[in-house]
């Protein structure tokens, strides 16, 4: 096969991927919004980023064990039972997406968590790729 014949059968090939393949967004970490009142943390803008990340349960569960704390929701926010500042609950939210969200593989948030038998498995959605998780 000639470069040229070979280089055209490329060039054909990559026409017919989605355009989806070759975007190089990035994926930006949303900032949580909070606010401490008396003895409890509020978090008013949780269900947004939860939904950004696509997680939702397992984040609340994790960062409850994470703050070692009791975690509720009432009117739309996020109550953290105890005085945690805003940096503090950003800086564990970045860790949560280093390790539950972006794919080591591909460096992409499109994954999900499959639980298989006792294992969490991050299963990404753009590469196929699979990895155990803690």
């Amino acid at each position: 096969m000639e470069k040229d014949q070979y280089l055209t059968l490329l060039a054909r090939a990559r026409k017919q991927l989605p355009k989806e393949v070759f975007e190089k967004s990035r994926f930006v970490i949303p900032k949580i919004t909070s606010f401490v009142e008396g003895n409890k943390t509020y978090i008013t803008n949780w269900k947004d980023v939860t939904k950004r990340i696509r997680r939702d349960e397992h984040f609340i569960k994790l960062m409850a064990r994470e703050f070692a704390t009791s975690i509720s929701e009432e009117g739309g926010r996020l109550i953290f039972q105890g005085k945690f500042t805003g940096s503090s609950i950003n800086k564990q939210l970045s860790t949560y997406v280093k390790m539950y969200v972006i794919c080591p593989e591909c460096n992409k948030p499109d994954t999900k968590l499959v639980k298989d038998d006792r294992l969490l498995i991050l299963v990404c959605e753009a590469c196929g790729a699979r990895h155990s998780v803690k």
